[in-house]
C-alpha cells in the first residue's frame, strides 16, 4: 500500500480485493491490536472477557489468536465502547432466532466508515454508476425518522449509495407484505431498458414477491438488473430451494441472466461488510476485514476446506467490538488469493445455520456484568 500511514481510513480508501492475504494480515493486525486494547479500556464487560480467556491482544501474533465474542451477547450485554452522547443511532438485528434483537450502538466515525466500507467494496462487483434502485420491501423498514433502525434498513441505506432514483414496490397492510402492481409496472416502463440495481431479503424476494408475480403469470422486463439479495435462507432450504433454483427463478421472472442475481452474505452487527458472490459462486473478504473459520467444539482456526463456524472481523467500528465476531453460522475457506475471478484474499462459502451452535459458554464471561 505504499509510504503511507496505514489506518482504516486509508485501507477503506484504496480499491479493495487487491492486497494478498499475508500482507492483509500484518497490516490488519496492529490495527486490530490497538482497537481491542481500546474496547477493553473503555468496557468492564469486555475487559472481563478478555481476561478470562487470557486473551490480551499485547501477546498476540497473529488475528486468529484472540478470542472472538459471540454475536449473541449483543442481545443481552452492552458491549458499547464510546459514551453515550456519541452513538447517532442504533441498529437492532431481525430476532427470527430468540426473539431478541441484538442492539449495536453506532457513533459517527463507524456511520462513515460503513458507508464508505460499502461503497468501496461493492463498486468491485457493480461498478461506480448510480442507476434505479427497485427494493423488493416495503418503505417502512427505512424511516429515516427512526432513532434505531432494523437489518432489512440498514442494508437497503446502505446500498442506496448506488442509487439514482428509489422505489419500493412492496407495501405493508395490516402486518404483510404486499406488492404494489400498478408502482411495479409504473418502473419497468420508465426503467426496463436501463441498467437498475435490485434488492430485497431472499426470503422475501421468494415468498412475498416472486411467488406473488408467478400466481399472476406476470413477468417483467429488466435484462440489465442486477440483483442483491441475502437472508433467510435456512427457511428456503427448509422448502428445498437452493441458490441455483432461487438464481434461475428470479432470473426469470426479470428476463434477465440468472448470474444477475447475486446472493451476499452479512449481518447487522457487522455493518459495512457485506460479501457477495463473484461470478465463480464465492464469497470474497475486502481488504479492511477477515473471516476465519472456527472448529465449532475446540475453537481452532481450521485449515482450506475444512467447515466450521464463521467468524468475521471487522476494523470499521470505533462504538463497539467489531474486531472478532463469531457467528452461528458454517462456512468454509474454499481458497486463498487464487480465485479465477482475480480478486486476492480469502475466499468463501457460507453453508447454514448452525444447529443449537456451542460457543464454549462464552456467555457466562458476561454474566456477572449484565447490563454494563
Amino acid at each position: 500500500m505504499g509510504s503511507e500511514e496505514i489506518t482504516v481510513e486509508t485501507i477503506i480508501a484504496h480499491e479493495q480485493f487487491k492486497i494478498p492475504q499475508v500482507e492483509k494480515e500484518k497490516i490488519l493486525l496492529p490495527l486490530i491490536k490497538q482497537q481491542v486494547q481500546d474496547s477493553i479500556d473503555s468496557s468492564a464487560a469486555l475487559r472481563k472477557f478478555y481476561n478470562t480467556y487470557n486473551s490480551n491482544p499485547g501477546d498476540i501474533t497473529k488475528i486468529s489468536d484472540l478470542a472472538p465474542i459471540p454475536v449473541t451477547m449483543f442481545k443481552s450485554f452492552n458491549l458499547q465502547t464510546c459514551d453515550d452522547d456519541q452513538i447517532v443511532r442504533t441498529l437492532k438485528s431481525s430476532a427470527t432466532t430468540t426473539g431478541i434483537p441484538s442492539k449495536i450502538p453506532i457513533d459517527k466515525t463507524t456511520a462513515m466508515r460503513q458507508t464508505r466500507a460499502l461503497v468501496a467494496s461493492l463498486k468491485s462487483f457493480l461498478g461506480t454508476a448510480r442507476r434505479p434502485f427497485l427494493v423488493m420491501d416495503t418503505s417502512d423498514v427505512n424511516d429515516p425518522t427512526a432513532a434505531s433502525i432494523s437489518a432489512r434498513g440498514a442494508a437497503i441505506r446502505g446500498i442506496s449509495s448506488f442509487a439514482r432514483k428509489t422505489t419500493y414496490v412492496m407495501d405493508n397492510i395490516d402486518g404483510e407484505l404486499n406488492v404494489n402492481f400498478d408502482r411495479l409496472q409504473a418502473f419497468v416502463e420508465e426503467y426496463g431498458d436501463e441498467e437498475v440495481l435490485g434488492f430485497g431479503f431472499t426470503y422475501i424476494i421468494w415468498t412475498r414477491f416472486l411467488q406473488v408475480l408467478k400466481e399472476k403469470g406476470m413477468k417483467l422486463n429488466i435484462p440489465n438488473i442486477k440483483i442483491l439479495h441475502g437472508g433467510g435462507w435456512k427457511k428456503l432450504t427448509s422448502q428445498a430451494v437452493n441458490k441455483e433454483t432461487f438464481n434461475q427463478e428470479v432470473g426469470n421472472i426479470f428476463n434477465t441472466h440468472p448470474s444477475n442475481v447475486l446472493d451476499y452474505y452479512g449481518m447487522v452487527e457487522q455493518l459495512g461488510l457485506l460479501f457477495v458472490d463473484c461470478p465463480e459462486g464465492h464469497k470474497h473478504v475486502p481488504d479492511f476485514a477477515d473471516v476465519i473459520i472456527r472448529d465449532i467444539y475446540t475453537m481452532e482456526e481450521t485449515p482450506v476446506g475444512v467447515p466450521g463456524l464463521i467468524e468475521i472481523l471487522s476494523t470499521i467500528a470505533t462504538s463497539y467490538p467489531s474486531q472478532g465476531l463469531l457467528t452461528e453460522d458454517v462456512g468454509e475457506i474454499i481458497g486463498i488469493d487464487d480465485c479465477p475471478c482475480g480478486r486476492k484474499g480469502k475466499y468463501f462459502e457460507f453453508r447454514s445455520r448452525a444447529e443449537k451452535a456451542e460457543t464454549r459458554g462464552c456467555g457466562d464471561t458476561f454474566a456477572e456484568r449484565r447490563g454494563d
